[in-house]
C-alpha cells in the first residue's frame, strides 16, 4: 500500500479541458511511501500487575472464559457482555445509595441508567446476529415458558429484579426492564431479567450463563478501603475490562470471517466493535461528574506503584491488545481487494479500491466491510482523544500536560493523531473525488483505471 496526499495544485474551472492533467495511477514517482507504526505497548509489568490486582481481573477472567455450554459458540462473546451488565446493576445500586449530600446525584443517576441501556442495545445486537451464523443459530440455552415445571421464568440471582423493588431504584430499574423489552424485539428470545416479555418468547438461562452470584460475591470485592469514588473507579473499569474481552473475541471472529471471505458477517461484527468503543467512551465520561476533591484524595493510590506512573488505560494489557488488533485490520485490505501489495510502493491497492467503490453491483459487500473497518478506526481514536480530555477535567491540564500523572500522556496523543491506518483507501477516495469533480466539468480524462 502507498500513502497518497491530495495534490493542492488542482486546476480551476477557468482552465480549459486541454490543460487538465492526466494522472496515471500505475507509476507516479512523486507519491510518498507508507509510514509504518509499531505496536502500542502497555505500561511496565509492575503497574499492569497492580492494575489487575486492584480490579481482581484474574477472578473476572475465569468467569469470562468458563465454558458451560460447549455447543453454544456465542458463549465467549455474550457471557462477558452479560457480566458487564450485571456489574452495571451493582454500580447503579452504589450510585443510588450514595450518602454524600454534595454529590451530583441527578446527573450520576442519569448516566448510569443510560450506560445500562446502551449496553442492553449491544447485547441485543449480539443476540440478533447469532441467527446469521450457522455455527451459533439455535444453540442458545433458553427456557421454554410453556414448560409448566418452571418455578420462575426470570433470573433469581440478578440484581436487576431486586432493584425494581427498592424505592430509590425502582423507577430506573423499571425503565431498564422496558428497554430490554424494546431492544430484544428482533431477537428469537429475551434475556429473562423480569422484562414484560409480551411476545412470550423463550427466555435466556441468564443465571446459568452470567452466574450473577459469582460476579457479585467473588470477583467484585474491592481490595482497598472503599470510598464512593474508589467504588466508581473500581466498577467502571471492571465494566470496561469485561467489554474489552468482548472486543477481543469479536475481533478474532472478524479476522476469521475475512479470511473465509464472509464479508457480510465481518461487516456486522465491525459495527458492533464500533459501538463497543463508544460504550467505553461513555463509561469513562462518568468520571467527569465525580466530585473533584474526593477523586483527588484517592489519586495517589491509583496512579503510583514504587514511583512509577502511567495512565490507567496503558495499564490495561487487554485494552492495548485490542487496540493493536484494530490497527492490524489494515493488513486485511489487500486480501479483501484480491490484490498483492507492491513492495516498491506502487498504487495497486489504491486502484483496486477505486474499482470496488465504482463497481457497486459486484463489490458492494467489499465496500461495506472496508467502510466498517475505517469506522472502527474513527471510534477507537475518538476513545483515546476523549480519554485524554477526561484526564484533563478530572486532574487538571497542568498535571496531564506536564506528565506528572502519566508518562502515557504523549502516547495518548500519538494514538489519536496518527495518520489513517488505511492510506490506500484514503487515497482511493481522494482520487475518486477528483475524478468525479472533473467529470462534472465535462472532462473524464483526468484518471485512467
Amino acid at each position: 500500500m502507498v500513502d497518497f496526499h491530495y495534490n493542492s495544485n488542482i486546476p480551476t474551472t477557468s482552465d480549459t479541458s486541454s490543460k487538465l492533467p492526466k494522472i496515471s495511477l500505475s507509476n507516479n514517482p512523486s507519491l510518498p511511501s507508507l509510514q509504518t507504526f509499531g505496536d502500542i505497548s502497555a505500561a511496565s509489568p509492575p503497574l499492569c500487575s497492580a492494575y489487575d490486582h486492584y480490579l481482581r481481573l484474574p477472578e473476572l477472567a475465569k468467569l469470562w472464559t468458563s465454558r458451560d455450554f460447549p455447543n453454544w459458540n456465542n458463549e465467549p462473546v455474550l457471557k462477558p457482555a452479560l457480566q458487564a451488565l450485571e456489574v452495571t446493576f451493582r454500580f447503579i445500586s452504589a450510585v443510588f445509595s450514595d450518602p454524600r449530600p454534595y454529590a451530583n446525584r441527578r446527573e450520576l443517576n442519569r448516566r448510569v441508567e443510560s450506560l445500562a441501556t446502551s449496553q442492553i442495545e449491544i447485547i441485543a445486537m449480539l443476540c440478533e446476529d447469532e441467527e446469521h451464523y450457522l455455527k451459533t443459530r439455535g444453540t442458545t440455552p433458553t427456557l421454554d415458558l410453556a414448560d409448566q415445571s418452571l418455578r420462575r421464568s426470570y433470573s433469581e440471582n440478578s440484581l436487576l429484579p431486586r432493584l425494581a423493588t427498592w424505592q430509590k431504584t425502582k423507577p430506573a430499574a423499571q425503565r431498564i426492564l422496558l428497554s430490554i423489552e424494546r431492544a430484544m424485539m428482533r431477537c428469537p428470545y429475551t434475556l429473562g431479567l423480569g422484562e414484560p416479555n409480551l411476545a412470550m418468547k423463550p427466555s435466556l438461562q441468564y443465571d446459568a450463563v452470567c452466574k450473577p452470584n459469582e460476579v457479585h460475591l467473588h470477583a467484585l470485592k474491592t481490595k482497598t478501603t472503599p470510598s464512593q469514588e474508589s467504588l466508581t473507579v473500581h466498577a467502571t473499569h471492571q465494566i470496561v475490562e469485561s467489554w474489552i474481552q468482548v472486543l477481543r473475541k469479536l475481533l478474532e471472529r472478524i479476522n476469521d470471517s475475512l479470511d473465509n471471505r464472509k464479508f457480510n458477517l465481518a461487516t456486522s461484527d465491525c459495527y458492533t466493535v464500533e459501538r463497543i468503543w463508544k460504550i467505553l467512551t461513555e463509561i469513562e465520561d462518568i468520571h467527569m461528574v465525580t466530585d473533584p476533591d474526593d477523586f483527588l484524595k484517592i489519586k495517589k493510590e491509583l496512579i503510583s506503584v514504587n514511583g512509577e506512573t502511567a495512565a490507567f488505560c496503558f495499564r490495561s494489557k487487554g485494552l492495548m491488545e485490542v487496540t493493536n488488533m484494530c490497527r492490524e485490520l489494515k493488513q486485511k485490505v489487500p486480501c479483501i481487494l484480491e490484490v498483492e501489495v507492491d513492495p516498491m510502493g506502487g498504487p495497486g491497492v489504491m486502484e483496486a479500491a477505486m474499482k470496488v467503490y465504482v463497481e457497486k453491483e459486484t463489490g458492494f459487500e467489499k465496500v461495506h466491510v472496508l467502510q466498517a473497518m475505517q469506522v472502527i478506526e474513527v471510534a477507537m481514536k475518538r476513545f483515546f482523544y476523549c480519554y485524554k480530555q477526561v484526564l484533563v477535567v478530572v486532574m487538571g491540564s497542568a498535571v496531564v500536560s506536564g506528565n506528572r500523572v502519566c508518562e502515557g500522556g504523549d502516547s495518548l496523543s500519538q494514538i489519536f493523531l496518527e495518520p489513517t491506518y488505511f492510506p490506500s483507501l484514503d487515497a482511493a477516495k481522494t482520487f475518486l473525488g477528483y475524478f468525479w469533480e472533473n467529470e462534472n466539468r465535462g472532462d473524464n480524462r483526468c484518471i485512467r483505471f
